[in-house]
């Protein structure tokens, strides 16, 4: 039991660990913030959303590259790795992810206008899901941003 508290307060003090982590809640709360300023309400369920602007994803990524760039070096294995990493991430959620997005809209409208069928009439698909390219540079440059804040604010002595 030792070794698990331990090992939790190691993550807990460890910045690759933790900044990537504090910058995706950070930028899904900035999401959550820009959804309910859109619709005029405050939308608990926006906090938790995939897609929209920006990309948590994105941040996440980003961060977690230039923070192992920061402390491993930025020629080191591991960052090279990160960094494709982070590519594949950022290509999904623009590419795949987009027209998944694209493709649930489409099946929303046909259900709705074609289908008779009461049962299939509930059937909705969650439309928002991937990111336009500019929510994921947004997202990548909030991650660039607030992982040099962190990192050197509270990390660096």
């Amino acid at each position: 039991m030792t070794n698990i508290i331990q090992i939790i307060e190691d993550l807990l003090q460890n910045p690759v660990f933790i900044i990537p982590m504090m910058v995706a809640m950070i930028t899904q709360g900035i999401k959550g913030l820009i959804r309910s300023i859109q619709e005029r309400k405050f939308l608990w369920r926006a906090f938790f959303e995939w897609g929209g602007m920006p990309s948590s994803h994105s941040a996440l990524v980003v961060s977690l590259s230039l923070i192992i760039g920061i402390k491993e070096g930025f020629n080191s294995t591991i960052y090279i790795l990160s960094m494709f990493f982070a590519g594949i991430v950022i290509a999904d959620a623009i590419g795949v992810r987009l027209a998944t997005e694209e493709q649930a809209k489409v099946i929303n409208k046909i259900i709705q206008k074609e289908i008779k069928n009461p049962e299939l009439k509930e059937i909705y698909l969650k439309e928002s899901i991937g990111h336009t390219p500019i929510e994921a540079i947004t997202g990548g440059i909030i991650g660039l941003i607030l992982t040099h804040f962190i990192y050197y604010g509270f990390f660096v002595k």
